[in-house]
């Protein structure tokens, strides 16, 4: 759809665009009379000029007054309407003439005088700050108020219901039973099983019984966050893609957030893809975006997530040895407070698998940056308290998804090991280790309610869920717990054993990225040499 510049009927030269030059009778007060013939400052006026500039101004009368009007409102009003976009038109030439400024599009930060001619068709429409306060309505030359607006607007108990309630969703029982189950079995790690069972089957399940868009969008979406759980970048982007033909922001203002939330979950497969720049520009263009700016400042969920991900991001620029050491240390230092940020952020919101996940990164992240020796803050006790509370977080508010939390404490009490190369067996087996009470005296007042006898069980608890098929992981994590096995097998158990872990960690090398594979065979060089 084209834009239309046509001129009002008031001035005969077609050659003039709409924005005349506004002539105000009153610079800081506009009277409209809703008696007919409806009139504003004094003069009559088009009714569908005046019915939209109404329905504008009891959208700004909502919440913080920052209210739309979709193209899509108008269309259903203007039905009879053959050229929707000359009623638009119109409307704007005589907004000028009043001296009003009506904006259109989502970025309200600039001034209505500015905003490109070329997207006004489709809306949605606003109007600038302050210009609500200027409209004087009145009804027989008395004040009128929201009621005789409602009313002179028609339907009055549908526009006031719009007024409150917004584009309530219509979804069903249905929709909410699949998206709900899905939400849970993503929260418990059961992210794809098969197509009936987990949280990508239960989230295709509710798109397909989405009523609208906005409801499809959000099912597309967390299917999107399911597949980058599980590792599977290629298959998340997939899902971006399908979600961004089928959404566009401009649909429904007031649900912006799934696009920030959409340029963040793009910005992980980078930050996955090991290209840290990359999902660092991601970022730097969404929080710019004038359709997300607001959500990155205010959006809960929206914060929480940006956070932890600059955390991530600014932890792999402090870890990249290439790099100058102050460069390092300043970027430690900024993921550990984008870290703090993003877990007062979850905990504000009761995002309680947001908080676990956002705990254990800080307390892994502060643990490397200790061991590399940069200079980071180290008031708040020891990393394994971090440990320790997203374990809680994770045991209290029952969410799980994922054994990253357990792979970090049974790598952090070892210390990370020797670094010596295939030292002898029973030198291996002397290194310390800090043992399981010590460990609960380390992080009191936190308790945890499972106790394992040693960090060997642990581990071996953890390879057999996966070996049953209790717990699905992704391939880095199931390399990790790999690695455990044959770390503490080879320290206090079984030989044989950590050399049959040792032998499937090497197969599945493969399945991993190079500066994976390159990280696993030089931990397995630091296995006693006849395991490692």
């Amino acid at each position: 759809m084209t834009t239309s510049r046509t001129k009002p009927a008031t001035t005969p030269d077609r050659k003039q665009k709409d924005r005349v030059k506004p002539i105000r009778t009153k610079p800081d007060r506009i009277d409209i009379e809703l008696a007919a013939p409806a009139c504003v400052q004094g003069q009559p006026v088009r009714h569908q000029s005046l019915w939209i500039l109404l329905r504008l101004w009891l959208a700004a009368q909502s919440g913080d007054g920052s209210g739309w009007v979709r193209e899509t409102q108008l269309r259903e009003q203007f039905a009879n309407a053959r050229n929707l976009r000359m009623v638009i038109s119109r409307a704007y030439a005589d907004f000028a003439r009043w001296g009003l400024r009506v904006g259109w599009g989502t970025d309200r930060s600039r001034d209505p005088d500015l905003l490109p001619l070329a997207g006004r068709n489709r809306g949605p429409y606003w109007l600038g700050e302050g210009e609500a306060a200027r409209l004087q309505i009145s009804l027989h030359g008395a004040p009128a108020g929201l009621d005789a607006v409602i009313a002179w607007l028609g339907t009055p108990d549908a526009t006031r219901t719009a007024v409150v309630l917004g584009d309530a969703s219509s979804a069903s029982p249905a929709y909410w039973h699949a998206w709900a189950g899905a939400r849970r079995d993503m929260l418990d790690g059961r992210l794809i099983l098969d197509r009936d069972h987990g949280a990508l089957a239960g989230y295709r399940r509710a798109q397909t019984l989405a009523p609208d868009p906005w409801l499809q969008a959000l099912a597309l979406l967390q299917q999107a966050m399911v597949w980058r759980r599980a590792g599977n970048a290629d298959a998340a982007r997939a899902v971006l893609a399908e979600l961004d033909r089928h959404w566009h922001d401009e649909q429904a203002p007031e649900h912006a957030w799934l696009g920030a939330m959409a340029a963040i979950v793009q910005a992980w497969c980078a930050y996955a893809g090991r290209d840290p720049q990359a999902a660092r520009q991601i970022l730097r263009q969404a929080t710019e975006d004038p359709r997300w700016f607001g959500l990155f400042q205010y959006h809960p969920r929206v914060r929480s997530e940006h956070a932890n991900l600059q955390a991530l991001i600014h932890r792999a620029l402090a870890l990249d040895e290439r790099s100058d050491l102050g460069e390092r240390t300043e970027a430690a230092r900024t993921a550990l407070r984008y870290y703090r940020l993003a877990l007062s952020l979850a905990n504000e919101a009761e995002l309680f698998d947001a908080a676990a996940s956002t705990a254990s990164n800080l307390g892994w992240s502060l643990w490397l940056f200790q061991r590399c020796g940069l200079d980071v803050p180290s008031d708040d006790g020891h990393p394994l308290t971090w440990i320790a509370l997203a374990a809680w977080l994770s045991e209290r508010h029952g969410v799980g998804g994922g054994c990253w939390n357990l792979i970090y404490l049974l790598r952090m009490v070892r210390g990370g090991g020797s670094d010596a190369a295939h030292p002898r067996a029973d030198v291996f087996r002397r290194w310390p280790v800090i043992a399981p009470a010590e460990f609960r005296a380390l992080i009191a007042p936190v308790t945890l309610s499972i106790e394992w006898p040693s960090w060997r069980a642990l581990a071996l608890a953890m390879q057999a869920d996966i070996d049953a098929g209790r717990v699905q992981l992704d391939a880095l994590q199931r390399a990790n717990i790999l690695l455990e096995v044959a770390w503490y097998e080879a320290h206090d158990g079984d030989p044989q054993r950590s050399t049959e872990a040792a032998a499937r960690l090497r197969r599945r090398l493969r399945e991993l990225t190079p500066a994976d594979r390159i990280f696993f065979r030089d931990a397995l060089r630091r296995l006693p040499e006849v395991i490692g």
